[in-house]
């Protein structure tokens, strides 16, 4: 059987972590309409009772024709994150695209209302979970002599006025400068890495969070940042790495 040129990521294989629901399904959704297989990564279930399961996920590509693996993990534990990536290999043999998209997400809290077990919880999932996961499957890219590495950004890791708060502001600080130094780091072995900010969207987490109502309307559904996804997914360290990047600019800033 012939490859469809026009699926952009035929032949690709990407993790794509936190696929349960909202961005990272949605992304897992649009790589495998692109020809790509994904491995849809989350844990088992979600700590805020938020519905929507990697298995699910899974189902819904395989319903509309691709092909995706659904696999349990806990980006912040170093064993699972290394099952995950070794299951992927086991089953396709090459990674080609990571997606860091787990976290979580606490706003409208004090530093004095952030008791040290959460403010570490965010931190594991936030900047621990893609740490092991780029840890991991970077020697698999560097093997292939290419790769792409996702980190989902915020406008709120660089600007202290949209609301991000200390923790969750932080964190998506150190995500960032994170990804400036690991792209200089690994742009030898072709590999590149980009952050993607994708902007307010209309996601199960963002509608639990009472002042996201103020600017629903302008909130854009998780679909609309796939195929900047995409863009991304495809790059390597020769053609575009090291760039913090708005999805809301794609196709006109960048990724023409």
């Amino acid at each position: 059987m012939q490859a469809d040129d026009s699926k952009k990521m035929e032949g690709m294989v990407a993790i794509v972590t936190g696929g349960s629901r909202g961005l990272g399904r949605a992304i897992a959704k649009e790589f495998a309409a692109e020809g790509a297989k994904v491995v849809v990564s989350a844990r088992r279930s979600s700590p805020t009772g938020l519905p929507g399961t990697a298995v699910e996920t899974a189902e819904q590509i395989r319903e509309a024709g691709g092909e995706a693996m659904a696999l349990t993990c806990d980006v912040s534990d170093e064993k699972q994150v290394v099952a995950m990536v070794n299951q992927t290999i086991d089953m396709y043999g090459q990674i080609d695209v990571l997606v860091n998209n787990a976290g979580v997400m606490v706003l409208g809290e004090t530093l004095l209302d952030i008791d040290p077990e959460k403010w570490d919880q965010s931190v594991a999932a936030n900047l621990r979970g893609p740490y092991l996961c780029s840890r991991s499957v970077l020697p698999w890219m560097i093997e292939q002599g290419r790769g792409s590495i996702i980190n989902l950004g915020s406008r709120m890791g660089n600007d202290h006025a949209q609301g991000g708060g200390v923790l969750y502001s932080a964190t998506k600080a150190a995500v960032h400068m994170f990804s400036f130094c690991l792209a200089d780091e690994v742009r030898e072995h072709n590999i590149a890495v980009n952050i993607l900010s994708p902007g307010g969207l209309k996601t199960e987490g963002s509608a639990a969070i009472p002042w996201t109502q103020r600017d629903w309307e302008q909130r854009v559904e998780p679909e609309a940042v796939g195929p900047s996804a995409v863009y991304l997914a495809l790059q390597d360290a020769s053609t575009f790495t090291g760039q913090l990047v708005l999805r809301a600019e794609f196709g006109e800033t960048w990724g023409t």
